[in-house]
C-alpha cells in the first residue's frame, strides 16, 4: 500500500508560466489542491482537472488546513498544497509538515521561483557583483513574529550584503531610517520597492534609502511589495572576473602553469573512476588538443565515450607507453604506486583520486609537464593538485624515476614530511614558538575548516586541505599524500595533536599503506583543553587527573561508560571531554549520576565553554547543581576530587604542603572548606 502524501509546491511569485514544470505536472493530476488565496495567481488553478476540488485556505487555520488535507490524503485522493513563490521562505511549512506527520502522511515538496528573484528581473539587475555585493540577505522586519537576536536589519546591513526584505512594506520609512543611523549605509545607497513582481500589475519604484519610503507612499504601495537594497541594485563598471579572457577554469584554461597540449590516457578501474575519466576526457579535449583515451578494467556502462576493456592494468600501460605523453591513473595512490615499474622513458604519470579531491604527480617527464598536467585536473575536478619540487638549490631540475617513487627503504627527494601541530585554544597566545615556526615553514596545512580559521591570517598563500566534521580519514589521507608528492604539511588540530585529534590517525593511516610508510611524522605539542580550562577556573589538577570523551561516535558507548565507573571510584579530578551535542545528551547524564553516586553531590565541580577564547564563560559550584542543559560541545567539565576546595572564585586541590610543612596549629582559613 502506497504511503498517503501531500504535496507541497511552489506557485512562483505570481506570473502563470513562472510556475515549474513538475509543480504544474502536480496540479494537473491533483483531486485537492489548497492555495494560499490572493498571493497565487487564479490562473494557475485552471491547470486543474474539472473535478478537481480547489479550497482557498486564507480563511483556513492551521488546524482546518491539516485536517482538510489529511481527509483527502488518507482516502487515497492527490493533494496539493499551493504556495506561493518558494514555500521553504515565509511559507509556515513546518507546522503543516508535523501536523501530517501526527497522522502518518508524509510530504513532498517542489520548489518555486522565489518574489526575490522575479524582483530583481523587474529591476534588470544582478543581486551580486563583483567588488559590490557577493551576498544576498533574504530577511524581514520585526511584526507579531519578533525577530531572533543578531538577526537585526542594521546587522545585515552593516556586512555590504545585497538586502532583501520580506513582509515589510509598511514599515519602509523606519527599515530606511535604522539602515542608515544604525547600519552605517549611506543616504545615497541604492534601493528599490518591488509591486506584485511578475504580475500584471506589476510596479517598480526606484530610489536610495534616504528617499524610498517617500517614493513607496506616493505610489500608495501597502503590501505585496518586496524592498530590495544594496550597491548591486545600480550599474557598475567592474566587470566579473568569470568570462575575462585570462581567468581559467576546467573548460577554459590559459595558464601557462597548467597548460598541456599532449596526447593523454586515463585507467579507471571502477565505476566511480569511470566516471571521472569521462569528466577530465571531455574537458581535456577542448580546443585543438587531442581527444584523451580512456581504459577501464571494470564493467561497460554503455555511456559514452565507451572505454577500451582492459583486464590488466600494467599491461595496458605498457603497451599505452609509446602512444601517450601522459597518463592519468584514477585511484589511489596505493593502487597507482604498482603500476610505475611499467612506466618508463619520459612518460608523466598522475593519480587523481575518484573523487577528485586531489591530484598527485608520481612522475614528471619532460619539461614538467607532468606537473602542469597535475594542475589542470586539479582544476577541473576543483581538488588539490600536488607536485613535486621542480628546481634543486642549483637551479637544475630534478629528474624523477620510478625507483624515487616506489623507494620503501629511505626517503626520497620528493618525500615531504607531517608535521601535527597542536594550536592551544586558537588564541594566537597559546602557539607555541615550536608550532609557529612550522606554520611559517610549511607550504601546505591541513585542517578541520573551523581550526583553519584561526589562524588564516598566518597562512595566506600556503596551499590548503580542508574538510568539515566527519572528514577526518580524508583529510589525513590527503596530507600524507601531499607530503609523499614533496610538501611540508602541516596537519593543524585545537588543543595537542595527541589528545583526541589528528596524530592516531595520521600513525594509523601510514602503517595500512605501503607506499606511505616511508613518510616522517612528527608531532608537535599544543596546550589541551583541559589545561586551559584549569587556568582558568585555578589549580583544580594539580594532584593529578583522568581524562574521558564522552563522544560515542567512534568509542563504543558502553566503553565510555565503562571507563566513567573506574575514574569514578579514583581520587582524582575528572575532565570530560566532548560532553554534549545538540542530539547526543544522554552519556551525560549518565556520567553525572554515576559520579554523584560515587562522589556525593556535594564534591565540587565546574565547566568551562569556550576555553582560552575571548567569549570564555565558566561556572563553579555543587555536583547536584551543576545545569546540566547550559553544557555543550564547546564546554569542558570538570569534576573535583575530595581535595577540592573553592576560595574567591577560585578552584584548586590542597597540595598537602600544609599538612607536612606548615604550623598544624595555625587559624584555619577561608579556603579549608568547601
Amino acid at each position: 500500500m502506497n504511503m498517503p502524501f501531500v504535496e507541497i509546491v511552489g506557485a512562483g511569485p505570481g506570473a502563470e508560466d513562472l510556475i515549474t514544470m513538475r509543480g504544474l505536472r502536480a496540479l494537473q493530476q491533483a483531486d485537492l489542491v489548497v492555495y494560499a488565496g490572493s498571493l497565487v495567481a487564479p490562473a494557475l488553478l485552471r491547470h486543474c482537472r474539472p473535478d478537481c476540488l480547489c479550497r482557498d485556505s486564507a480563511s483556513m487555520n492551521l488546524a482546518e488546513q491539516v485536517a482538510v488535507m489529511s481527509e483527502a490524503a488518507l482516502a487515497g485522493k492527490r493533494v496539493v498544497r499551493l504556495h506561493t513563490g518558494d514555500p521553504a521562505l515565509y511559507g509556515a511549512i513546518d507546522e503543516q509538515i508535523r501536523g501530517l506527520a501526527e497522522r502518518g502522511i508524509t510530504v513532498r515538496i517542489t520548489p518555486g521561483v522565489s518574489s526575490v528573484f522575479a524582483a530583481a528581473a523587474a529591476l534588470g539587475c544582478e543581486l551580486t557583483g563583483p567588488e559590490t555585493a557577493q551576498s544576498v540577505v533574504l530577511t524581514r522586519t520585526p511584526g507579531r513574529t519578533p525577530m531572533p537576536a543578531g538577526e537585526q536589519a542594521a546587522t545585515f546591513a552593516r556586512t555590504g550584503a545585497t538586502l532583501a526584505f520580506f513582509l515589510s512594506t509598511g514599515k519602509v520609512a523606519d527599515l530606511m531610517q535604522e539602515l542608515q543611523d544604525a547600519g552605517g549605509l549611506a543616504p545615497d545607497t541604492p534601493a528599490a520597492a518591488v509591486y506584485r513582481a511578475s504580475w500584471p500589475d506589476e510596479q517598480v519604484v526606484r530610489g536610495t534609502v534616504s528617499d524610498l519610503a517617500r517614493n513607496v507612499e506616493e505610489a500608495g504601495f501597502r503590501r505585496q511589495s518586496l524592498i530590495l537594497v544594496g550597491r548591486a541594485l545600480a550599474a557598475s563598471a567592474a566587470v566579473s572576473r568569470l568570462y575575462d579572457g585570462d581567468f581559467s577554469h576546467g573548460y577554459r584554461n590559459s595558464l601557462p602553469d597548467e597548460a598541456f597540449h599532449g596526447t593523454c590516457a586515463l585507467y579507471a578501474a571502477s565505476p566511480a573512476g569511470l566516471a571521472q575519466a569521462r569528466t577530465l576526457a571531455a574537458a581535456l579535449a577542448r580546443g585543438d588538443a587531442p581527444a584523451p583515451v580512456i581504459f577501464a578494467s571494470c564493467p561497460a556502462d554503455g555511456q559514452q565515450p565507451a572505454p577500451q576493456p582492459v583486464t590488466d592494468m600494467a599491461a595496458a600501460l605498457t603497451n599505452a607507453l609509446p602512444r601517450f605523453e601522459a597518463h592519468i591513473i584514477l585511484g589511489t595512490p596505493r593502487q597507482a604506486l604498482p603500476l610505475l615499474p611499467a612506466a618508463t622513458g619520459d612518460a608523466a604519470v598522475i593519480c587523481c583520486a575518484e573523487s577528485g579531491r586531489h591530484a598527485v604527480c608520481l612522475l614528471d617527464g619532460p619539461d614538467h609537464a607532468g606537473d602542469r598536467l597535475t594542475r589542470r585536473v586539479a582544476r577541473i575536478t576543483g581538488g588539490l593538485a600536488i607536485t613535486g619540487p621542480t628546481e634543486n638549490e642549483g637551479n637544475e631540475p630534478i629528474a624523477v624515476s620510478p625507483a624515487d617513487v616506489t623507494a620503501s627503504m629511505a626517503p626520497s627527494s620528493r618525500h615531504g614530511e607531517v608535521l601535527v601541530v597542536g594550536l592551544g585554544s586558537g588564541d594566537p597566545a597559546q602557539l607555541t614558538p615550536e608550532v609557529d615556526a612550522a606554520l611559517r615553514r610549511c607550504d601546505t596545512v591541513a585542517g578541520y575548516s573551523k581550526y583553519v580559521d584561526f589562524i588564516r591570517d598566518r597562512i595566506r598563500g600556503k596551499r590548503l586541505i580542508e574538510t568539515g566534521m566527519k572528514g577526518e580519514v580524508e583529510r589525513c589521507r590527503d596530507a600524507l599524500v601531499a607530503a609523499a608528492a614533496g610538501a611540508t604539511v602541516c596537519m593543524v588540530c585545537s588543543g595537542d595533536p595527541g589528545i583526541l585529534a589528528m596524530a592516531g590517525l595520521l600513525f594509523e593511516l601510514r602503517a595500512r599503506e605501503q607506499a606511505l610508510r616511508v613518510l616522517p611524522i612528527r608531532v608537535l605539542p599544543g596546550i589541551t583543553a583541559a589545561s586551559t580550562a584549569a587556568a582558568a577556573l585555578g589549580a583544580p589538577l594539580q594532584n593529578g587527573f583522568s581524562l574521558v570523551s564522552l563522544s560515542d561516535l567512534l568509542v563504543p558507548a558502553d566503553e565510555v561508560r565503562r571507563n566513567l565507573r573506574a575514574v569514578a571510584q579514583s581520587a582524582l579530578p575528572v575532565t570530560l571531554y566532548n560532553p554534549a551535542g545538540r542530539k547526543r545528551r544522554q552519556l551525560l547524564a549518565e556520567a553525572l549520576d554515576i559520579f554523584r553516586e560515587a562522589r556525593g553531590g556535594d564534591i565540587l565541580c565546574a565547566f568551562v565553554r569556550h576555553a582560552g577564547r575571548p567569549e570564555e564563560t565558566r561556572w563553579i559550584g555543587r555536583l547536584a547543581d551543576l545545569p546540566a542543559d547550559d553544557v555543550d560541545m564547546s564546554t569542558l567539565v570538570l569534576i573535583g576530587s575530595a581535595r577540592t576546595v573553592t576560595d574567591q572564585g577560585a578552584l584548586f586541590e590542597a597540595r598537602g604542603y600544609a599538612e607536612k610543612y606548615l604550623d598544624k596549629d595555625a587559624p584555619a582559613s577561608a579556603a579549608d572548606g568547601r
